[in-house]
């Protein structure tokens, strides 16, 4: 990093607190790093032509670097995923209960009309909160769940958050505002949406990985 670089981090260091508020599920410090690197990314590729000031060119690429850092350090599963791994163990054991054996993932599947898939994932969900809650963490929230709510925001940043949600299709990006901004559970989305939950859980998940490749562009 050159002494100009250095010192465009120092003049811009506001900006990355801002943005680093947004979060949690990472280190303070961490996210910091992350978006100093990427404003000096953006410094470097930044052409100053009086069409766009620097601190609005840089929030994409500074938000993005921090929303895949905070998704990545996140560790909480959903409560949606720790109800479906009850619900499997206690199949499971009624099952094998009644036929005698211990049904395989496939077979859970097929039972409670779950893709194989969703089975294997809530089994690994559930065996880290479960390993969670012996070590004293009762933390429940959603993997994606890292963006927080009521930091305040400029009209320059929110035009942005608001251009990643336009990559969406209309269903996802109704979701994401229902999770995110409501702060509603994948079942309360699907209530009221008249979708199941596995649906929500899939567009969800489809949105997330749009969001990630936009800012990630």
């Amino acid at each position: 990093m050159t002494t100009e670089e250095t010192e465009i981090v120092k003049e811009n260091m506001g900006l990355l607190y801002r943005i680093a508020n947004r979060f949690y599920g990472a280190e303070k410090e961490d996210l910091i790093q992350a978006g100093a690197m990427a404003m000096v990314t953006a410094y470097r590729n930044f052409r100053d032509d009086g069409s766009v000031k620097f601190s609005t060119y840089a929030f994409k690429p500074i938000f993005g670097e921090m929303f895949k850092l905070a998704t990545q350090k996140q560790i909480k599963i959903s409560r949606d995923y720790l109800k479906l791994y009850n619900l499997i163990e206690t199949t499971r054991y009624s099952i094998a209960q009644h036929w005698g054996y211990i049904p395989n993932n496939q077979e859970l599947a097929l039972y409670l009309g779950y893709s194989e898939e969703e089975i294997e994932t809530a089994i690994v969900a559930g065996s880290i909160i479960v390993s969670s809650m012996d070590k004293g963490t009762t933390e429940d929230r959603s993997i994606y769940e890292t963006v927080a709510k009521e930091e305040p925001i400029s009209l320059e940043d929110r035009l942005v958050i608001q251009e990643g949600l336009e990559q969406l299709t209309e269903d996802e990006r109704k979701i994401l505002e229902y999770r995110y901004f409501e702060d509603m559970t994948q079942s309360e989305v699907a209530r009221k949406l008249k979708k199941t939950q596995v649906m929500i859980s899939r567009y969800e998940k489809r949105g997330i990985d749009k969001m990630r490749d936009f800012y990630a562009a």
